[in-house]
């Protein structure tokens, strides 16, 4: 139970800019003009399960997560994910947020105590700017960085048995992680096409290493509306005093975009 609360706690469903990343490539170009800008708005999911190490609740020592999405799933309380981008010529700013709530518990042995309960929040918001590096009649190539900014809001509740006494415990980090990446877009003909984008980042200002990559196959269902598949890998290394968060989330993805 223990090592199914503390993963739980350490991860749940966030992270960050995935549908920032698909973004569907644009099509035969001429020289570039100045333009008014565009936007897009995108709402997604991600079915990630979770593997590595993590202690979020020091002195508790260091717990191996291995969790399948079901899993997370039957302890999720609530989730929020979104994501919105301006495009001005070669340029694109964007930014993406997501929240989740999940909440897992069980029973004590022994008389003194009742019942223990695990509760977190996790919010990410992520800011990032691409500029278009090349783009021809089927290829097009961005480059850019950002911040990811992380907050993982911890509490534990042991309710009272023969003891009658409560115990409620928070723990709760901060931190922003410098980001630098790639995607690639590449037409594959008629409304169908192809993203492929990663990041790396931390570099020890905020986590040690933080990592993403993902791949997405996208049809364009009309002028406006886009919806992506794709499979998606996060990793993220972050440590404070006892406080350790060292895992990969990954599992495919569905996005839907609409532009105007």
């Amino acid at each position: 139970m223990r090592r199914l609360a503390i993963g739980l706690i350490s991860a749940s469903l966030h992270m960050p800019a995935w549908a920032s990343d698909l973004q569907q490539p644009v099509g035969p170009t001429a020289p570039v003009v100045a333009a008014a800008p565009s936007f897009s708005v995108t709402s997604y999911i991600w079915a990630t399960a979770i593997d590595g190490r993590s202690a979020t609740f020091p002195p508790l020592p260091a717990a191996d997560i291995s969790l399948r999405f079901r899993d997370v799933l039957k302890e999720l309380n609530g989730a929020l994910m979104a994501s919105a981008e301006m495009r001005i010529d070669r340029w694109s700013f964007l930014i993406d947020g997501q929240f989740s709530q999940v909440t897992t518990g069980g029973k004590l042995p022994g008389p003194f105590f009742s019942a223990l309960k695990l509760r977190s929040q996790t919010t990410t918001v992520q800011g990032s700017v691409f500029y278009r590096a090349y783009e021809d009649t089927t290829v097009s190539v961005d480059l850019g960085g950002g911040i990811r900014f992380w907050n993982l809001n911890n509490k534990l509740e042991v309710l009272p048995g023969l003891a009658n006494l409560r115990i409620d415990h928070r723990e709760s980090e901060i931190w922003a992680d410098p980001i630098i990446g790639a995607r690639l877009g590449v037409k594959l003909g008629g409304p169908w096409s192809l993203t492929v984008a990663g990041d790396v980042g931390g570099f020890g200002v905020g986590s040690h290493l933080t990592w993403q990559a993902l791949g997405s196959v996208n049809y364009a269902w009309s002028e406006k509306l886009t919806l992506k598949a794709g499979y998606r890998a996060l990793h993220v290394d972050y440590r404070n005093s006892g406080f350790s968060y060292d895992v990969t989330q990954h599992g495919p993805a569905i996005a839907a975009t609409y532009r105007f």
